[in-house]
């Protein structure tokens, strides 16, 4: 078994948290998202990770100081604009690499309440799935939804407008190896802007059975402050994530993120996430993201 972690975004609504970092590597709780999946591997695994060329130097680094192992796979693209969808950079993968096996693919911005060894254990030859119970089918709406018999998926539609169920898909899929040549059937027949991997699945269903893992406890999907700040109270124990390096003196900090060296007086902040080098003096800020280098104070 193969195992892909899809790392190759831009992430642009986390701008500019993310404008000189990939997101994967944001740090949660003080270890990077990519740690969590990392530490959940599969016995003996030794992942391929695939990222662009705009930020292919960073992951290098981080695996080299990490100690991690993995097979960095780039792809030449250094914008939004320009790089493939999830499913084109599969297909990518499995022609650059020969892949000829059962395929493992996980999103590299996610957090699960499930290591990927016991998802691998949970696989019976037929394509895998991930399914989320979210319990709100109108938040439903923004995401994969899948309709389940036992443990086999009967529909799959991607962001409906009316969500028959709410069992979403979670960025977490493993592909016997005999299914790997359809993504590049896929994508021969994919209209524009519907090649995401949740289109695929759709049409991966018309051709043969998908089989559904289930879960529950706390996922995070992260591609928003708002999820992103979750994650770091959810680790940290319902508290505000202040780095060790950042300094804070006579400030209210209340379900915030604070990285690196930022420098924090007498400010009341509530749902921000505060990037390293920032000098905040004598400000209230509530749901922003200030990005690295700030230097923001009251003026009398």
């Amino acid at each position: 078994m193969k195992v892909v972690v899809l790392a190759g975004g831009y992430a642009k609504r986390l701008w500019p948290l993310t404008i000189s970092r990939p997101k994967p590597l944001l740090p949660v709780a003080g270890k990077p998202i990519l740690h969590y999946l990392f530490a959940e591997m599969p016995e003996g695994a030794v992942p391929v990770l695939s990222v662009n060329r705009r930020f292919a130097d960073v992951f290098s680094v981080w695996l080299e100081r990490s100690g991690h192992r993995a097979e960095l796979v780039i792809e030449e693209t250094q914008s939004e604009e320009e790089k493939l969808g999830a499913v084109g950079a599969l297909a990518y993968i499995i022609k650059h690499l020969g892949i000829e096996e059962d395929l493992l693919v996980v999103g590299g911005d996610n957090i699960f309440p499930f290591s990927l060894a016991e998802f691998a254990r949970a696989f019976m030859g037929g394509t895998l799935v991930a399914l989320y119970r979210l319990g709100d089918r109108e938040k439903a709406r923004q995401y994969g939804v899948a309709q389940v018999e036992g443990k086999r998926v009967i529909s799959f539609m991607e962001k409906p407008d009316a969500p028959p169920s709410d069992l979403v898909s979670a960025a977490c899929y493993l592909f016997p190896a005999r299914v790997l040549p359809r993504f590049e059937e896929f994508l021969r027949q994919a209209i524009a802007g519907k090649d995401a991997p949740g289109y695929f699945l759709q049409w991966l269903l018309a051709r043969e059975e998908i089989e559904a893992f289930i879960f529950d406890g706390p996922w995070f999907d992260i591609g928003s402050r708002e999820a992103y700040i979750r994650a770091n109270l959810h680790f940290n124990e319902g508290r505000s994530w202040i780095s060790p390096d950042a300094e804070v003196r006579n400030s209210t900090i209340h379900e915030s993120v604070v990285l690196d060296d930022a420098v924090i007086e007498d400010c009341v902040l509530g749902g921000c996430v505060v990037d390293g080098g920032t000098h905040l003096s004598g400000v209230g800020l509530s749901d922003v993201i200030v990005g690295r280098g700030s230097d923001l104070r009251r003026v009398p």
